[in-house]
């Protein structure tokens, strides 16, 4: 699993290097800290990774005191270096999962939150502020970026539940993630897109000089168009794309997601990704890796170093996390 933070706009990272888009098409063009972000994001190709087979995925949007609650749930967590124990880069990466504030959404395909790589990002990007910026407009939207990436930081909270193994003995998890000012920050960071592609900036892929896509994107920032919307129950993402890069794109991952019942439609040259329904409940997506092969390489591991709850419920780990996300946000 690829290491990762999601931070608009230059260090939008992952959300972008991992959107499928993106990653098979190219890395994203950024603001700034060129080489630096490619000396940070170049992980993305070591070996050594913490893997999954499968995630679901349980949001619960509260509109009136404008927090997300969040329930994710790991099954088959495994170690991809060995068929047998873990390498030391997977004993780390695990160990910052348990101690850090981290988070991943569908085996980091879609971005990882990480705390200490937001850190990482903030303090890089105010050193080139200090530096100096040119065109004062590039500046200003890095200025932009940073404070965003601050409110996020400040707005995260993920606990941990203890790893357990399902009834087919396989090594599992939960976490219970909390994100206040999730329509501020949703709001801020449609801002954060539209002034970075009136700066010719591409987040989520990178064109060729001249390919109408360009031109395409500037209108959208123009239109003040939502890229990223959450109404009730419903988490939807909007890119401008021309039928030829979508065509040339490789859209096997976006099909996963329709497998799990979250759609997407390429339509008058706008990819619309859909999940949940804006009156529902809550919205659950759970998504199977087929390219995931298992090994019970992490279990020995994991049970010296943190052990491993004999009689944990996940089904009611989920009820309890939501019911007690009710009584704190939902105003009565």
């Amino acid at each position: 699993m690829p290491l990762a933070i999601i931070s608009p706009p230059y260090g939008i990272s992952r959300l972008t290097a991992s959107f499928p888009l993106a990653r098979h098409s190219g890395w994203p063009h950024c603001i700034f800290l060129i080489k630096k972000l490619i000396a940070c994001l170049v992980v993305v190709l070591l070996l050594g990774c913490i893997e999954f087979e499968k995630q679901t995925l349980v949001f619960r949007h509260y509109p009136e005191t404008d927090t997300l609650v969040i329930w994710q749930h790991y099954e088959g967590i495994h170690g991809e270096d060995h068929e047998y124990g873990l390498s030391e880069t997977e004993r780390e990466q695990l160990h910052s999962v348990v101690n850090g504030q981290r988070t991943f959404f569908f085996a980091n395909w879609i971005f990882e939150y990480n705390t200490k790589g937001i850190d990482r990002f903030i303090k890089e990007g105010e050193g080139e502020i200090k530096e100096g910026i040119e065109p004062k407009a590039k500046a200003d939207v890095v200025r932009q970026s940073l404070g965003w990436m601050k409110l996020l930081k400040k707005s995260v909270t993920i606990e941990n539940d203890p790893f357990y193994l399902n009834e087919q003995k396989r090594l599992c998890a939960t976490q219970q993630v909390t994100l206040r000012n999730a329509g501020t920050l949703i709001r801020e960071l449609n801002v954060i897109m539209r002034s970075s592609y009136l700066q010719g900036e591409n987040i989520f892929r990178t064109f060729e000089e001249g390919d109408p896509n360009i031109e395409l994107l500037e209108k959208s920032a123009l239109a003040k168009m939502e890229f990223l919307t959450l109404k009730g129950q419903q988490l939807r993402f909007q890119l401008p794309l021309t039928e030829k890069n979508f065509c040339e794109s490789d859209v096997d991952d976006l099909k996963l997601f329709r497998k799990a019942g979250v759609p997407f439609e390429h339509k008058n040259n706008l990819l619309t990704i859909t999940a949940g329904k804006v009156k529902a409940a809550e919205t659950s997506v759970s998504m199977q890796f087929p390219k995931v092969a298992f090994q019970p390489n992490a279990t020995e591991t994991v049970s010296k170093r943190y052990g491993l709850a004999k009689d944990f419920n996940p089904a009611k780990a989920r009820a309890n996390f939501l019911k007690e996300s009710g009584a704190s946000y939902l105003k009565k």
